[in-house]
């Protein structure tokens, strides 16, 4: 056992010698291994929406029209501004999995206010381009964070079908409309029958990805679907 813990002790020393790792939003060195210093960190305030069968956004309704809303309940822990847009992109597209990490730690904090009682987790699928040139899935480094945190099971439940125009080319309806039959459940969903799930997304724009994830886990036979989103922004031309 003093053997195991030495050899993770000198494991973070080198890497911090060898790797040191830098704060992404001010530059500054840190070593906490969230990928923000503690200085930064505490201007990241939580800013909870919580939709509960009602519209989260005063423009929701202009977007969604007469659509069928199939998620139950769901929690936006942010605002889609700085310095969330800054860790969200260096997550994203400057490969940095600790940012992710901790964008999960922020989740369940929104989970437990909530209180939800959810059986499997699942996340939102990513292309096999975007998969290869990133590197890994940050919805599915939150998902299995969180996973471990409640000791639930992550599922990997979705998969992309239809490599479609992408999402942020396109309107609030033709976001929709793309969305439509783009995903598929890829594995036997017997397990998942009567059951709760809880969906992890990075981004929630006009709700189209999530809602069409939610529709397919609805008639595939999960009772309740919940949503845990890091960062909510609606999009620009639909802004009053």
């Amino acid at each position: 056992m003093a053997n195991s813990k030495f050899i993770t002790l000198l494991h973070y020393i080198l890497l911090d010698v060898i790797f040191p790792s830098f704060c992404v939003y001010c530059g500054k060195l840190i070593s906490n291994g969230d990928g923000v210093c503690n200085n930064c960190k505490s201007i990241i305030n939580l800013n909870i929406k919580n939709y509960s069968g009602e519209y989260v956004f005063s423009l929701e309704e202009e977007i969604h029209g007469k659509r069928k809303w199939f998620l139950d309940d769901g929690v936006w822990l942010f605002k889609y501004e700085e310095p969330v847009t800054q860790l969200v992109y260096a997550m994203k597209f400057k490969h940095n999995k600790s940012i992710a990490r901790l964008f999960a730690q922020y989740c369940t904090e929104a989970i437990d206010i909530m209180k939800w009682h959810f059986d499997f987790i699942t996340y939102i699928p990513v292309s096999k381009d975007r998969l290869w040139k990133r590197g890994f899935n940050q919805s599915e480094v939150m998902a299995r964070c969180i996973g471990k945190r409640y000791n639930i099971d992550v599922l990997n439940l979705l998969n992309i079908k239809n490599e479609k125009i992408a999402q942020k080319k396109l309107s609030g309806n033709e976001r929709f409309i793309n969305t439509y039959q783009k995903y598929e459940i890829i594995q036997d969903t017997s397990n998942i029958a009567d059951k709760s799930v809880l969906i992890v997304d990075d981004v929630y724009t006009t709700g189209a990805t999530i809602n069409e994830c939610a529709r397919l886990l609805k008639i595939n036979g999960v009772k309740h679907v919940y949503a845990c989103i890091v960062a909510y922004a609606m999009l620009k031309e639909l802004i009053i």
